[in-house]
């Protein structure tokens, strides 16, 4: 499966929900917001959506600082 990832383009050897491709990425998912193909998915909706092959994602990752 190939994903475009923040614009780079990534293989994978099988499917994966958005939940699967952070944790393989080693993403920390608290500091992090995905969108798929120009839509934001929810945390809640990370485990059960099933990426699909040229899908493209934004990953946007939070930092703190003063």
């Amino acid at each position: 499966m190939r994903l475009i990832i923040n614009g780079e383009s990534k293989h994978f050897e099988e499917a994966l929900s958005v939940q699967s491709l952070i944790k393989e990425l080693g993403i920390d998912s608290q500091v992090c917001a995905i969108a798929r193909n120009s839509v934001v998915v929810k945390k809640e909706d990370w485990a059960h959506t099933q990426l699909q092959d040229n899908d493209r994602l934004e990953c946007l990752q939070f930092m703190g600082g003063g």
